[in-house]
């Protein structure tokens, strides 16, 4: 029975993982030619929209009450939201300019990010293999400033705010779906005020430019909410360094999908730091993986 779960949550996740690496940015490419903003504000108010229909119909709408009963908690979340919004900028905008190479870059260096961050903030402790793994990171980005002649900015920016937004919301105990509601509503305030200017401008694309692209609009909250809601699923019966491990899918099919699917170029400059990345990121699972072993 312990085995069935196991491999429930090993499937769940799984899943999870490829709909965020594979579907998510074959969906979004749909839409590209309608500015990244625009998106960002029609997937948080309806990811908001989808959120709150599900967990008022589960009956635990009382845990998003229960948030504003905490400020500490509202501040948090309220700078999380910022975060993720920006994350979910980055990735769009990636997937609008042809770069989704770099959203997989971005959401790979990010975890090793973390180790960074979880010794500055939580003075967790660093082995020599998660050294290496930020050493071999930081070679990486070196190696395409010096070739590219340019800092990859959008692969920083994407892997920054993603790691910031799980150091926030470690902070925080509330569920995944919860913290995004609320998350959602924050900034659904914030996008709805953008539309309406866009409609008074007449400068927007929702309901103004196709019906085809009025729906991939609508539906971006459904393709955001439904990898989360399997991911929780999963992660209830598999250990989080395991899901961890498992995440990695997400950019292992960003990259997949931006060479064999979007026909993106990848310059030599970038295989060799991709290759440098996946070498640091095999090191950080190994030292993950003994970790969890000693602790069971």
């Amino acid at each position: 029975m312990k085995n069935k779960y196991l491999f429930q949550g090993i499937f769940y996740t799984s899943l999870a993982s490829i709909f965020w690496g594979l579907a998510q940015p074959l969906y979004f490419n749909q839409i590209k030619f309608i500015p990244a903003i625009e998106i960002v504000s029609h997937r948080t108010i309806w990811s908001f929209f989808f959120l709150f229909i599900i967990i008022f119909s589960t009956g635990k709408i009382h845990e998003l009450l229960d948030i504003f009963r905490k400020r500490l908690y509202i501040l948090f979340l309220s700078v999380s939201g910022i975060l993720i919004t920006c994350n979910w900028t980055g990735f769009i905008i990636a997937v609008n300019i042809n770069r989704l190479q770099d959203a997989s870059m971005g959401y790979y260096i990010s975890p090793i990010i973390s180790i960074f961050l979880g010794y500055i903030f939580f003075k967790e402790k660093i082995s020599i293999l998660k050294i290496l793994s930020l050493l071999l990171m930081l070679l990486a980005i070196i190696i395409l400033l010096i070739g590219l002649k340019t800092v990859p900015y959008l692969a920083i920016f994407i892997g920054l705010t993603w790691a910031f937004y799980g150091l926030i919301r470690k902070k925080v105990k509330v569920s995944a779906a919860i913290g995004l509601l609320y998350e959602s509503g924050f900034i659904s305030i914030f996008a709805i005020i953008y539309l309406l200017y866009l409609y008074c401008t007449g400068d927007f694309f929702f309901l103004n430019y196709s019906k085809s692209s009025s729906l991939f609009l609508f539906f971006t909250g459904a393709v955001t909410i439904f990898p989360l809601f399997f991911f929780n699923l999963g992660i209830k019966n598999i250990p989080l360094g395991l899901a961890g491990v498992i995440f990695y899918l997400v950019p292992t099919f960003h990259f997949l999908t931006s060479i064999l699917i979007l026909k993106e170029n990848l310059s030599n400059y970038k295989l060799i730091s991709f290759i440098i990345i996946w070498i640091a990121v095999t090191i950080f699972i190994y030292d993950k993986l003994m970790e969890n072993k000693k602790l069971t």
